[in-house]
């Protein structure tokens, strides 16, 4: 994670366009874009007129109004003004491509699904010069399809894929929540290998694993190895099913279906 992040700072600071930068971080559900472009805007919202975080997009969308709703969102903290509920997406686009003419602007995306939802926040008019815009997306093919990038604006665009770890990183993510150290602890070896095997790399996959088998012994993690072997799924949908199902209580369970909705 930490090069990722080195990269996306990178870009951030680099002042030597003249209009729009855009930049797109896809890769796997779980697998951290959220988490990568959260830190970074962590770090430098303050560096610009003003900057917006919208996150889950996709999840929001799915309700009713739900697009509109981001639009009301996005037009309100950027103008610093609250606007009436309109009930027509194109309005609101109006609305914000004004907005957003007139202040450098740091603005997230997160999780974008289609394209209706990129042209509906992003419009197709020009920005204001230093403008930076990060969009999350499983859909590589998303930004440079919408209507931002088919207007005279031609926005500069960069791709990063954020891939799978390493297996010594691997490891360390895992040991680092199962152990809270670098290293499976003695006797934990064997079984440690098993499963960072079978996470595959996936970095949110590794932590739940991890923070499930904390402080239990090594017969309970043999006995969730063998009902890991039993399931039919993908590593992440696996993991949290078993984790979730190991949890003993309704509240710890009720917040990790909240949490869990989110991958």
């Amino acid at each position: 994670m930490e090069n990722s992040i080195k990269f996306i700072t990178s870009w951030l600071k680099d002042a030597s366009s003249h209009s729009i930068d855009i930049i797109t971080i896809f890769g796997m559900a779980g697998i951290g874009k959220t988490s990568l472009a959260k830190y970074v805007y962590g770090l430098h919202f303050h560096e610009f007129d003003t900057s917006n975080f919208i996150e889950n997009i996709n999840r929001r969308c799915e309700k009713r109004d739900g697009l509109l709703d981001l639009q009301k969102q996005l037009y309100d903290d950027i103008s610093k003004r609250s606007s009436v509920q309109a009930h027509d997406t194109s309005i609101y686009t109006s609305m914000i491509e004004k907005a957003v003419s007139c202040k450098k602007l740091f603005l997230v995306l997160d999780d974008i699904g289609s394209l209706d939802q990129l042209d509906a926040l992003l419009g197709s008019k020009s920005f204001h010069p230093g403008t930076k815009i990060i969009i999350t997306t499983k859909d590589a093919w998303l930004t440079k399809s919408c209507a931002l990038f088919k207007t005279h604006v031609q926005p500069k665009h960069e791709m990063y894929e954020l891939k799978v770890l390493s297996e010594i990183n691997s490891q360390r993510l895992f040991s680092f929540h199962a152990f809270m150290c670098n290293d499976p602890k003695k006797g934990y070896e064997e079984a440690s290998e098993k499963l960072v095997k079978y996470c595959q790399g996936h970095s949110m996959a590794l932590k739940v694993l991890g923070k499930s088998l904390h402080n239990r012994d090594v017969t309970y993690w043999e006995g969730y190895i063998e009902g890991l072997k039993k399931e039919n799924g993908s590593p992440i949908n696996n993991v949290l099913r078993m984790s979730f199902d190991s949890l003993p209580f309704k509240n710890d369970k009720d917040l990790f279906k909240h949490i869990a909705c989110f991958f």
